[in-house]
């Protein structure tokens, strides 16, 4: 451990001289009384807060320099579309294309909620017909918008509201895009058989203590 105690929560990284990709842990359990979805899903922490476990996704460019002058955007993948984007390396395809919009937070002072947009693209050829050095393509894209709400107490961004903030993206050959989220993939399973056994088990004792308590 440093001398700070900084622990890094970085899971991977790609990184060039103009571009930075970083995948990090913010996994967070269910509630026991919700145990077997091992991951949290926006459940309520008890303190009116919701809960959410997640692979966060950041993209920085560095082409206008460091500091103040780098372009930094970032957003939220679930354990699952991480799985299932890598799942699309592994199955070696050509074109796959992958999108994402998530609108979060109280509104401001004017209305406003953030937003996050995730495009995840592979493209075998260019425009020009000739193969791709690197096929694949990561844009992320924050900004604000209205957040209107669902029937069913979804959330989503009124039409036409998004005001774009920043934008940043990077392309990646297959070997450098594979590496990133095969250690995403690793590390889900790695949190899995650690945090999920004891949720598991201590659901389940509560299970059987209610049970038993119920048939005196």
């Amino acid at each position: 451990m440093n001398e700070t105690g900084y622990i890094s929560r970085q899971i991977a990284v790609y990184k060039t001289d103009k571009k930075l990709v970083e995948l990090t842990d913010k996994l967070n359990p269910a509630p026991l009384e919700l145990y077997a979805h091992i991951h949290a899903h926006g459940d309520d922490n008890g303190t009116g807060q919701r809960i959410y476990s997640n692979i966060g996704v950041v993209v920085q460019d560095y082409s206008a320099g460091t500091g103040a002058n780098t372009k930094r955007a970032s957003a939220n993948l679930q354990p699952d579309e991480v799985q299932f984007i890598f799942s699309r390396v592994q199955n070696c395809v050509e074109s796959f294309e992958f999108h994402t919009d998530k609108i979060f937070g109280l509104p401001d002072q004017n209305g406003r909620s953030q937003v996050t947009k995730l495009t995840i693209k592979r493209g075998n050829v260019g425009a020009d017909g000739k193969p791709r050095k690197y096929p694949w393509y990561i844009e992320v894209e924050n900004g604000t918008g209205i957040p209107q709400k669902t029937q069913i107490g979804g959330t989503y961004c009124q039409a036409n509201s998004f005001q774009s903030a920043t934008k940043v993206f990077a392309n990646l050959s297959d070997l450098d895009f594979f590496k990133l989220f095969c250690e995403a993939d690793k590390y889900i399973t790695a949190w899995e058989l650690a945090h999920a056994p004891a949720l598991i088990r201590n659901a389940r004792k509560v299970i059987e203590e209610n049970s038993k308590n119920n048939q005196q």
